[in-house]
């Protein structure tokens, strides 16, 4: 592990969860984790802006956050004209934290830092405002995450 990272495990990322439903409300907890992983996804993108292409950056993205254990991402079908796609994670950060749990009930999709941190990183690659939605959840019995981007 590198000297400008640090780790903790799921439960305890559940744990921080938890905490802001029990300070806030489930509700706000999830527009609080959003709000603020959209500017480290930002952040994140303008830390790295020393590859070449949008498709550099996304495959970049992909390796580093498979390093990191927050699942293994894959783009596709990928407009980088009009800065659409969508990504299909595997073992997503919140959906293993979930199960790191114990199986605590969603109801709806969980992945709300995540989803907020593809929102800030891929507005930051494609210079525009980008909404990021989560169509399928394995937090919710899904096979895997699903994001829809444009």
């Amino acid at each position: 592990m590198s000297k400008n990272s640090f780790s903790f495990q799921f439960v305890t990322f559940n744990d921080l969860v938890s905490a802001l439903e029990l300070i806030f409300s489930p509700s706000a907890a999830s527009v609080i984790l959003f709000t603020a992983a959209v500017r480290c996804g930002a952040q994140s993108y303008n830390r790295m802006k020393e590859f070449g292409t949008k498709e550099e950056a996304l495959r970049r993205l992909s390796e580093l956050k498979m390093k990191e254990n927050w699942g293994k991402l894959t783009f596709r079908d990928v407009d980088f004209v009009k800065g659409s796609g969508k990504v299909i994670v595997a073992d997503a950060l919140e959906t293993m934290v979930r199960k790191a749990e114990g199986g605590r009930e969603a109801g709806q999709p969980c992945c709300n830092f995540l989803r907020g941190f593809l929102t800030g990183f891929l507005s930051e690659l494609f210079e525009k405002s980008v909404t990021v939605s989560e169509e399928k959840c394995a937090g919710n019995g899904d096979e895997h995450c699903e994001f829809t981007f444009g």
